[in-house]
């Protein structure tokens, strides 16, 4: 048998309901766009299950729009007739370490360059099944990332410190051994500064602290802290850093090579 072409007998369409989506959907269009656009830049695998059926086969996602998205065909016109008779697709990818699920319908065969394509509607959402909260980037020292904490009682400015890492679901923060950490465990309104960025306006509190050796034989106070109410724009905002911040590391690395 083509391994193009297979048969999963207890795969079932998990991409869009469950307690999955409620968790991990991304539902705004600019989110969709955002997530599908980024599997184009990175020519990622998707493998595409053909429902009803249990039969899947790897296709790509090839160009998206305010309104459509271009998947590629198959070279076996076979798999091609199944995909257009499909009630729809669940798809399914990998985007730096982040399992990326969609689901398509109501595909049109279109000719692409010479190639067979499939053009349908945008997907209504995509579901991240590892949100960025399972990862953190670690900050490159080189283009560092800081957080202004709110201002003392007599002070115009609040104290910054550097992000040593962050992700959808918080930061951590380096501090002077002797940095003294609020009485709760609220820092409140603090502005995150990303590079190339607009300040983002977050509300932090303080999961752990403890005091850490640095490779240079120093130490430091490591703040673990979780976002608290982050805001759609905010976390996109974030994500979006996220994102391009792994593809420049992901380039460098395949130049390396």
């Amino acid at each position: 048998m083509d391994p193009s072409f297979e048969h999963h007998p207890d795969q079932v369409d998990v991409a869009v309901d469950g307690t999955e989506q409620l968790r991990y959907e991304k539902r705004e269009p600019a989110d969709v766009r955002r997530l599908l656009g980024a599997l184009v830049s990175a020519r990622a695998l998707v493998t595409a299950q053909i429902v009803p059926g249990s039969i899947s086969c790897p296709t790509a996602v090839l160009a998206v729009d305010d309104d459509t998205v271009l998947l590629d065909g198959h070279p076996q016109e076979p798999i091609n007739q199944r995909l257009l008779q499909a009630h729809h697709l669940v798809c399914t990818s990998q985007l730096d370490r982040v399992q990326i699920r969609f689901r398509v319908q109501r595909l049109q065969r279109v000719d692409n360059e010479g190639y067979t394509a499939f053009i349908a509607p945008l997907p209504a959402s995509v579901i991240e099944l590892q949100r960025r909260e399972t990862y953190r980037l670690q900050i490159p020292p080189m283009q560092p990332v800081l957080c202004r904490l709110p201002a003392d009682d007599g002070e115009d400015e609040g104290a910054e410190l550097r992000v040593l890492d962050l992700s959808a679901g918080g930061v951590a923060l380096a501090a002077a051994e002797g940095f003294a950490l609020p009485g709760s465990s609220r820092l409140g309104r603090c502005t995150l500064l990303l590079p190339d960025a607009p300040p983002i306006v977050v509300e932090l509190s303080v999961a752990h602290s403890y005091i850490e050796h640095t490779r240079n034989g120093s130490q430091r106070l490591r703040i673990g802290c979780r976002f608290e109410q982050l805001a759609p724009p905010a976390e996109r905002a974030i994500q979006n850093y996220i994102f391009r911040v792994e593809r420049q590391r992901s380039a460098r690395e395949r130049r390396a090579v």
